[in-house]
């Protein structure tokens, strides 16, 4: 009888034990600490008050899907980066040009989700899209500058996501970056 007891209190023991040790860890952050981290990402990328500015929205809505349509690299000065990417051009600018259409991103979810980033629950996919000439195609180190920023703001939970990358010749409008996205709303 007492080793039935001593088996039962050790299970109790063991099953009532911290709940986090048994449940999923996640990351999702509130209103507050994704705006902080996405007002430090416009700032390091030179935006004012590191506040976005007013844009026309590129989304669209079905149920809790969000589809950001293509978003180009807008600059701080309220310019588009345009040009092709050429052999001669440095990575850093590559790097840069898809961190400023990740921002217009994050700024179109931002719209999309009542301005309320906390309201995303997942980042699905994320495709880029850099326009090149044939003899360029180094698109890791675009893609990666928009993934960690995505990262960087939304966390793990959130902002973990599947990705795209391509070239192309020539663009409708001759800008340099593009960036479609698929996210869900809580």
């Amino acid at each position: 009888m007492k080793i039935l007891i001593l088996k039962i209190l050790t299970a109790l023991a063991l099953l009532s034990g911290p709940a986090s040790s048994l449940a999923q860890t996640d990351d999702y952050r509130d209103q507050e600490t994704i705006d902080a981290a996405f007002r430090a990402e416009l700032l390091n990328l030179g935006f004012e008050n590191g506040e976005y500015p007013a844009s026309e929205p590129k989304f669209e809505i079905t149920d809790n899907f969000i589809h950001i349509k293509s978003v180009s690299a807008l600059k701080p000065d309220g310019t588009i980066a345009t040009g092709q990417v050429t052999v001669d051009i440095t990575t850093d600018d590559v790097v840069h040009a898809s961190a400023l259409a990740c921002a217009a991103t994050i700024n179109q979810l931002k719209m999309a989700s009542g301005g309320d980033l906390s309201r995303i629950r997942k980042i699905a996919n994320i495709r880029y899209t850099t326009f090149t000439v044939a003899d360029w195609w180094d698109y890791i180190p675009g893609s990666n500058s928009c993934s960690e920023m995505i990262l960087r703001v939304f966390g793990k939970s959130a902002g973990a996501h599947t990705r795209h990358a391509e070239g192309h010749g020539t663009s409708d409008g001759n800008e340099t970056y593009r960036i479609e996205m698929l996210a869900y709303l809580k």
